[in-house]
């Protein structure tokens, strides 16, 4: 009987600790997230960081996943780039992404601040350490990522047919209607800057120099829900097919996000222009009617100006398959990167109207 007693009350205590040990545990989970997520920025709000951190819906999806079954869709996690990880190194100042801002934290003779060029810090080294440049304009030069210039044919007079605005040949508009160039910030409403600026560029020229009836429309689809974007902007494209039936070439048009200038940037005719890449989704039904086009802009960009094209990237489904679904001849470009100049993508405009004259002119 004594033995019986003593397990009972041992259970008793154990499951006491265990109780205790659980209420612990959720008590502390508590404290980091009262903590840490007001510092963060809140899924589906717009903000000017141009990776929108989703954190409330990662810890979510870690913690319940009967939330992510329920409340969150594949699409409204497919443009999300947050990492838990990344995250808990940042806290400590380290940058997975940013080399330097691990050189930062080892080198103490280096001044490593990623929002500016690297430099010694010339208050920490003698001066016989420190080479000093007289030319202090050669950090703002158009070459100074010292780039292959290449002498093109920019345009050809052949091309050009008579205008006729009352059926729009092609359709420009922006899923990610805000995002933008340098020296701005990464997205921005002003649209002499970000991509909208690129897509006024594409359809003046496309008009003037060509005789090619074009629309870029400039309705925000990103503002309010980031990941809501390309559902926004199918109702957009939709209204256009509904007034105008199908279109020669749709584009969506946004922008890359890299760090390495160079990866992204030509030298054409003595200016430097950004570069662009196409990106398609595979399991999209009109996916081998898209490629015809797609592979088409990409043959024509190569021919006439080698090296301003980075070629297609593909995914299988994208975001609602990047609303290449909705027609035969859709296309998703993307003009420079978030390092590129506003000047810079506005300058490929020029060519990629060429491009684009050369497949619907000719």
């Amino acid at each position: 009987m004594n033995n019986l007693r003593q397990k009972k009350l041992n259970y008793r205590r154990n499951s006491f600790k265990n109780k205790s040990k659980l209420e612990i545990c959720m008590l502390t989970v508590t404290i980091i997230l009262v903590i840490i997520l007001p510092c963060m920025v809140k899924a589906n709000s717009y903000s000017s960081d141009k990776k929108r951190n989703m954190f409330y819906v990662q810890v979510l999806n870690y913690t319940l996943s009967t939330v992510k079954a329920t409340s969150f869709s594949e699409d409204d996690m497919a443009e999300n780039t947050f990492s838990i990880r990344d995250t808990a190194l940042k806290m400590i100042g380290l940058n997975t992404s940013d080399v330097l801002s691990l050189l930062g934290r080892e080198m103490a003779f280096l001044d490593l601040d990623s929002s500016k060029d690297v430099s010694f810090n010339e208050f920490n080294l003698e001066d016989k350490e420190i080479e000093k440049s007289s030319d202090t304009s050669s950090s703002n030069s158009q070459n100074d990522l010292n780039l292959e210039n290449k002498t093109v044919t920019l345009y050809d007079s052949s091309l050009k047919k008579t205008l006729d605005t009352s059926t729009p040949e092609v359709l420009i508009y922006h899923t990610h209607t805000t995002e933008s160039y340098k020296p701005g910030e990464a997205n921005s409403f002003d649209n002499t800057q970000n991509v909208c600026a690129v897509g006024d560029v594409i359809v003046n020229e496309l008009q003037n120099n060509y005789g090619i009836s074009a629309i870029n429309d400039k309705t925000v689809h990103d503002a309010e829900a980031y990941t809501q974007s390309y559902a926004r902007s199918s109702v957009t494209l939709d209204n256009y097919l509904k007034k105008y039936g199908d279109f020669k070439l749709i584009i969506d048009l946004h922008r890359d996000s890299v760090e390495d200038k160079k990866a992204v940037t030509a030298r054409l005719n003595g200016e430097n222009v950004a570069k662009f890449m196409l990106v398609m989704a595979r399991k999209n039904p009109h996916f081998d009617k898209n490629m015809i086009m797609a592979n088409k802009i990409i043959e024509t960009s190569n021919n006439l100006f080698p090296g301003l094209a980075k070629g297609i990237c593909y995914y299988n489904y994208g975001t609602r398959y990047f609303n290449q679904d909705r027609s035969n001849n859709a296309v998703l470009m993307e003009i420079g990167a978030d390092i590129n100049t506003s000047d810079e993508s506005k300058a490929t405009g020029k060519y990629v109207a060429r491009i684009i004259a050369e497949i619907l002119n000719k």
